[in-house]
């Protein structure tokens, strides 16, 4: 099998991490939802599964139409869809380090914040994906954009966690039970946006490389694309894996829908058990055409 051209192969790998994305990340938000305690900041990262849930269901489905029927139409329609989930999510994590530095470097200040400030903190980065999107979409010189748009988030996550690691560590030892619950909650949502950048980034060196022209020299360029857009796509799934080992109410909350989900399915199944699962790789097809055996440009 040629792994440096589209086939079944990258068919099925695209297919099942849109299939987890979906999965997971609609079961993130529910999760959040279905918490007794409902933190303001959980709007927040409810937004990001959001934007995390679009690109299962849009993005990846999207791209693998454009591969199957080298349409251009498709193509665009994958470009504009792919860019605004992708800046959405990116842009969010930005806002969610902030949102972190108020609540661990003012936080008396950050506990009388309005609901609106959250709303405003939560439409804001979906507007500037809007508007980045759009002239990502009409410009011919878009490198200042390829660069400025990974860049101004990444600037503000780095200042932002460096405060907050500046004031940690200067508090050592004087925090209270709400402080190192912050704390905590702080070091999970690090994580989440460390290992997003690092799934994220060398498609945006990809991207500028090949404006640049560079990558022409490139002797495996498909596979190159092909692989850098399975860990972009990756970046989606970050959460939905960091959340369970990370957030006590998170993990409490996903064990209680999953005994109310084995009960139900002893009541409805009985002969089959409790433990019987559905497998998360059952993808249907119906999108999917005859494969092309001539589609080999990147996307």
């Amino acid at each position: 099998m040629n792994f440096n051209s589209w086939n079944v192969f990258w068919r099925w790998c695209f297919a099942s991490l849109a299939t987890l994305i979906v999965f997971g990340n609609n079961l993130t938000i529910w999760i959040f939802l279905e918490q007794r305690r409902r933190k303001r900041a959980s709007f927040l990262l409810i937004s990001l599964s959001f934007a995390d849930l679009l690109v299962g269901l849009f993005s990846i489905p999207l791209l693998i139409t454009a591969y199957e029927t080298s349409s251009v139409a498709i193509r665009k329609i994958f470009f504009l869809v792919d860019v605004f989930t992708a800046l959405a999510s990116i842009y969010t994590l930005g806002v969610i380090s902030l949102e972190r530095m108020s609540a661990v470097a003012w936080p008396h200040r950050h506990r009388t914040l309005k609901l609106r400030t959250y709303t405003f903190a939560v439409a804001t980065p979906w507007i500037m994906a809007a508007i980045f999107a759009v002239l990502f979409l009409t410009l011919d010189n878009i490198l200042g954009l390829l660069i400025f748009c990974p860049a101004a988030p990444l600037l503000v996550m780095c200042i932002a966690y460096h405060v907050i690691w500046k004031k940690q560590r200067s508090s050592i030892g004087n925090q209270n039970h709400f402080g190192l619950r912050e704390a905590r909650l702080t070091k999970t949502l690090f994580l989440i946006a460390g290992a997003s950048i690092f799934a994220w980034l060398p498609f945006q060196i990809l991207n500028v490389l090949t404006y640049l022209g560079v990558t022409a020299l490139f002797p495996h360029l498909q596979l190159t694309v092909l692989l850098v857009r399975l860990l972009q796509f990756s970046n989606s799934l970050v959460n939905v894996i960091i959340y369970p080992f990370r957030m006590p109410e998170f993990r409490n909350t996903l064990w209680r829908i999953l005994r109310c989900y084995r009960r139900f399915s002893s009541r409805v199944h009985p002969l089959t058990g409790s433990g019987s699962v559905i497998s998360l790789l059952r993808f249907t097809n119906f999108i999917f055409s005859s494969q092309n055996p001539n589609q080999n440009s990147p996307v």
